[in-house]
C-alpha cells in the first residue's frame, strides 16, 4: 500500500501539450519565493502575457478545463498609447510541476534555453500536433513570403525544425546576429508550397493570427496563392479541435 505510486493530477494529453507549446512561446515559470521576507516558499507562478485578449481568454478556459483555478484574466497598468491587453498569472503547484519537470521548461528567462521536450519527441503524432500548434499559435507568424518559427535557443530551432518534417512539412533553418539584444537567433522557414499543408494538419487556435494568415496569403493581390478551400477546411479543423480542447 505504502508503496503504490501516486498518479500526479496533470498528465500529457492534447490539452496540456498544446498548453506545453504556448509556455514555451509566450509564457513564464516563476523562479521566486512568494515572499523574501515572511514567506519563502516557492511561487508557482505562471504567467501568459498576450496581446489578443480573445485569445487569452480562450487559453484561460483551456487552463480552467485542466486544473480548478480562481484566478482570472487582469488588466496591466496601461503605459502611454500601448494596446490595452490581458495577462494570466496563475499558481498551481501540479501544473507548474507538469510544465517544469515534466516538459523541461525552465524556471525563469528561458528564451535561450528552451527545446522541444523529451516526452513530446517521444509522443504520439497527435500529441506533437497539438504542441505544435500551441507553439505556433504564440511564438509563430510570418517568415518572410511564409510562415515560420523566431526563437533564441538553437536547440529549440532545430527540434521544431525536426518535428516539422515528421509531418512531412518542408522547411529551412537559418540564423543571424540580433543587433538589439547582441546575441544569435534562430528562425525555421516553412517552405511556401507547404502552408496549405500546415494549415490543414495542425489545430491552430489563435483565430485572429489566422486571420493574419488568410488576409496575406489569399488576399495579399493578384500573385497570392488562392487558398480559399485549404483555408476553410483550416477553419472546420479549427471548430473540431476548440470542442477537443
Amino acid at each position: 500500500m505504502y508503496n503504490q505510486k501516486i498518479k500526479p493530477k496533470v498528465y500529457l494529453t492534447q490539452k496540456t501539450a498544446y498548453l506545453t507549446g504556448v509556455i514555451i512561446g509566450d509564457g513564464n515559470l516563476s523562479n521566486y519565493v512568494k515572499s523574501k521576507k515572511n514567506d519563502i516558499s516557492k511561487d508557482y507562478a505562471i504567467t501568459i502575457d498576450i496581446s489578443d485578449r480573445k485569445y487569452l481568454i480562450f487559453l484561460f478556459k483551456l487552463i480552467k478545463s485542466i486544473i480548478k483555478t480562481k484566478t482570472t484574466p487582469k488588466e496591466p497598468i496601461q503605459r502611454g498609447n500601448r494596446v490595452p491587453r490581458l495577462y494570466l498569472r496563475i499558481r498551481n503547484k501540479e501544473l507548474f510541476t507538469f510544465l517544469n519537470r515534466m516538459m523541461e521548461i525552465p524556471k525563469g528567462a528561458k528564451s535561450s534555453k528552451v527545446f522541444v521536450p523529451s516526452k513530446i519527441k517521444k509522443s504520439s503524432q497527435e500529441i506533437k500536433k497539438y504542441f505544435l500548434a500551441g507553439y505556433f499559435d504564440t511564438d509563430g507568424g510570418f517568415r518572410g513570403n511564409s510562415l515560420g518559427f523566431t526563437t533564441a535557443s538553437k536547440n529549440l530551432c532545430e527540434g521544431i525544425s525536426r518535428l516539422l518534417k515528421e509531418f512531412q512539412i518542408q522547411n529551412s533553418t537559418e540564423k543571424w546576429l540580433n543587433k538589439r539584444y547582441n546575441n544569435e537567433f534562430y528562425g525555421v522557414k516553412i517552405n511556401k508550397s507547404q502552408i496549405d499543408r500546415f494549415l490543414s494538419i495542425f489545430p491552430l487556435q489563435n483565430k485572429e493570427k489566422l486571420g493574419r494568415i488568410y488576409f496575406k496569403h489569399i488576399c495579399g493581390g493578384a500573385g497570392a496563392v488562392k487558398r480559399d478551400r485549404s483555408f476553410m477546411l483550416s477553419k472546420l479543423r479549427l471548430t473540431r479541435a476548440e470542442k477537443v480542447l
